[in-house]
């Protein structure tokens, strides 16, 4: 987290710290402040996320994740909100049982309102 926020020659540095991303300075010079917000992860398969991928790391932007659960909350995402939830296509495709790509195809290459193609079911 701090590397890849501080560190220009970090691989993922681009993704981070030349992005404007940053880590607070409660966290940057202290590890046990870091240890005293968030805990002790829960399991060996999660790590820190932040809530809002455009936000700093900062206590009310992180929270442990697993990858899976991460995967879902990347600014690569394409978000939709219907009938006031909002949530990304593979969790759409998901709750409604859809492919995922047969659901990316109606909003994309068939020009499909949202409306149809999360109520027609496949």
């Amino acid at each position: 987290m701090k590397n890849r926020c501080t560190n220009p020659r970090t691989r993922d540095y681009r993704f981070y710290g030349l992005r404007g991303i940053t880590v607070c300075d409660r966290w940057l010079h202290s590890f046990q402040n870091f240890l005293a917000d968030m805990g002790i992860k829960p399991s060996p398969q999660h790590t820190i996320e932040r809530i809002d991928t455009n936000g700093p790391y900062v206590p009310e932007n992180c929270r442990w994740a697993t990858r899976a659960e991460q995967h879902r909350n990347t600014r690569l995402n394409h978000r939709v909100t219907y009938q006031g939830v909002t949530l990304n296509l593979g969790e759409w495709a998901e709750r409604l049982g859809i492919n995922p790509g047969t659901l990316s195809s109606r909003l994309g290459k068939l020009g499909w309102p949202i409306e149809r193609a999360l109520s027609e079911l496949p």
